[in-house]
């Protein structure tokens, strides 16, 4: 199913032929319908996606890439961090489908016309809240673009209502992992808004244990990696990914320094910690986050 499809399949049935002869009452109500966001349930066990990821939108030069343009998607900035272009987080939500089933995509499952969202602006290259959950949201391609806020034009009325139903959603319940780490993105976001207690009913991706599971998986494949480059006696590591190696194996981006070139020991050794934590699978005393 193609979501946007659905959406136009609906305004064409109420005589609207472009979405400009919508209000803005008109827009966020539609919105709010065909919205589509994380399981809290999701939430509480991986707060983020791809705790590891910033983005980087069309890198094509880096002097720890010699050689001329070309795609860069995937190199380390100088912290550690992978650099994406949302592939990371909209890939997961392919084919999926949504709950409950009166939403406006019954039973089928989508597998395009919906756009991954960031709720707060400027927040993409924050690794604490590029892939937080609680600042993603999906709508359909044609009312994407009403969610977005810049500075040179007053952000439209949709924009501070999907911060107020994401506030009511994940605000005051207590993920599992990385407590510190929650609380510092949630202290990054405006969360003062009025009327978060009166939200409609959202409808939300149907994903089980399977994306938890993902986040892990790759959790792990990075720590790995990340361990294996700060122990000079140790073999050095397969890739992470392309362009995220340790100048050995196959299928590597060759033209990309290494890792332990582009990125200090210092670095690898924080973000190995940061990243240990985020994988905590298992609540303790001291890694229960309060809501507050």
């Amino acid at each position: 199913m193609n979501a946007d499809t659905v959406l136009w399949a609906e305004l064409r049935d109420l005589g609207v032929t472009d979405v400009e002869e919508l209000s803005p009452d008109d827009i966020v109500a539609l919105a709010l319908r065909y919205a589509v966001w994380v399981p809290v349930s999701t939430y509480v066990r991986a707060p983020w996606l791809a705790p590891y990821a910033v983005r980087k939108i069309r890198i094509r030069a880096d002097p720890r890439a010699p050689g001329p343009k070309r795609d860069l998607w995937g190199l380390p900035d100088k912290h550690g961090y992978f650099t994406d272009d949302n592939s990371l987080i909209k890939g997961v939500f392919r084919n999926r489908l949504v709950s409950p089933g009166s939403s406006p995509y019954g039973a089928s499952k989508i597998r395009q016309g919906l756009v991954c969202c960031h709720v707060w602006a400027g927040t993409t290259a924050e690794p604490l809240l590029f892939s937080f959950i609680p600042n993603l949201v999906w709508l359909p391609k044609t009312l994407a673009p009403f969610s977005d806020a810049h500075r040179a034009a007053p952000a439209h009325l949709l924009h501070p209502t999907l911060k107020r139903v994401s506030v009511a959603r994940y605000r005051s319940t207590v993920p599992l992992v990385a407590a510190t780490r929650v609380r510092s993105a949630w202290q990054q976001l405006d969360t003062d808004v009025d009327g978060s207690d009166d939200v409609p009913e959202q409808h939300e991706f149907v994903v089980g244990d399977g994306l938890v599971n993902l986040v892990n998986t790759r959790l792990d494949k990075l720590t790995a990696f990340l361990e294996a480059t700060l122990d000079d006696t140790a073999p050095l590591p397969a890739r992470f990914s392309k362009r995220y190696h340790a100048g050995v194996g196959a299928r590597i981006d060759k033209t990309v320094w290494p890792v332990q070139r582009a990125v200090s020991l210092e670095s690898r050794r924080r973000l190995r910690e940061e990243m240990n934590v985020c994988r905590t699978s298992e609540a303790s005393s001291d890694d229960h986050l309060s809501s507050s």
